[in-house]
């Protein structure tokens, strides 16, 4: 869809005009915000925002948005984005006049839709976990709604997001577990992509080389993993030949208990997050 086309149809299929306001303007913000602008869903004009840092505030403003107190920010918009760090929200949460209606909308992890809800005094809370790719628009979001909030909201969450990449509606019960494997996942990723690079540089290789086939190896297989073919085990099995090289390494891999690894590693994060929401009753 064009961006012209997108301006054409209002996101609120009632015809209601879409405001956002953004409250904390971090990176994840920051790619979102960028992302609604530059695919139409929002015009910089439709955003007001109001961050704890002046550097951030610079940022907003070099975007086109408009800059206002935290105060007038929690009132400023239809939608309400809150993308405050978590240690800081029960801090400002007693000072924020947040209309009842408001379209709440909650990046903040360890904080359950009701906490947020009770704290704002709103009548419903969405809950949303993007991970950091959607700073390059290729982010999956694990997006859960609540089923009495109205269809318009329902229908402004999902283009939001769908502005930096792919959405997955799930019940809030499940957003701990897609954050241990979608947000997390990142930096698993990341860990072997480092811990390749080294392996790398001990067998010889340059390192330039070195970096650039850890990288390159997995762009090849996060493309094949595109097409509606793709199944890891078959891939998988497709390059290990019998008492070849791939099947010496994977035999390592396995007796380390490699997948058994990267289970507990989910398991710790999605038990980290419930205890952060303990935290906060």
């Amino acid at each position: 869809m064009s961006t012209s086309s997108q301006h054409q149809n209002p996101a609120f299929s009632d015809g209601t005009p879409n405001t956002l306001a953004v409250l904390g303007f971090g990176k994840l913000a920051s790619a979102i915000v960028r992302g609604c602008i530059s695919t139409g869903f929002l015009k910089a004009s439709d955003v007001v925002v109001w961050a704890r840092s002046d550097a951030r505030m610079a940022q907003a403003h070099a975007l086109g948005l408009k800059l206002v107190d935290m105060k007038t920010c929690a009132h400023s918009g239809n939608a309400l984005l809150l993308s405050i760090k978590p240690q800081f929200f029960s801090e400002l949460a007693p000072q924020l006049s947040v209309p009842a209606n408001t379209n709440v909308i909650s990046v903040m992890a360890g904080w359950t839709s009701e906490q947020i809800a009770t704290r704002l005094n709103v009548t419903h809370v969405i809950r949303a976990m993007p991970n950091v790719a959607a700073e390059v628009q290729a982010a999956v979001t694990a997006l859960s709604i609540p089923k009495e909030c109205a269809a318009p909201a329902r229908e402004f969450a999902q283009k939001l997001f769908s502005s930096v990449g792919r959405v997955e509606l799930l019940h809030e019960s499940h957003l701990n577990a897609a954050t241990a494997i979608s947000s997390s996942g990142i930096a698993y990723l990341c860990l072997f992509i480092e811990a390749l690079e080294r392996a790398a540089l001990q067998l010889g290789l340059p390192n330039d080389v070195a970096k650039n086939l850890s990288i390159d190896v997995l762009q090849g297989v996060a493309k094949s993993a595109s097409t509606v073919a793709f199944d890891a085990a078959t891939l998988r099995a497709s390059v290990t030949s019998p008492n070849g090289t791939t099947a010496a390494a994977l035999a390592v891999l396995n007796a380390g208990e490699f997948s058994q690894l990267i289970t507990r590693a989910a398991q710790a994060a999605k038990d980290r997050a419930a205890e952060l929401g303990q935290a906060n009753q």
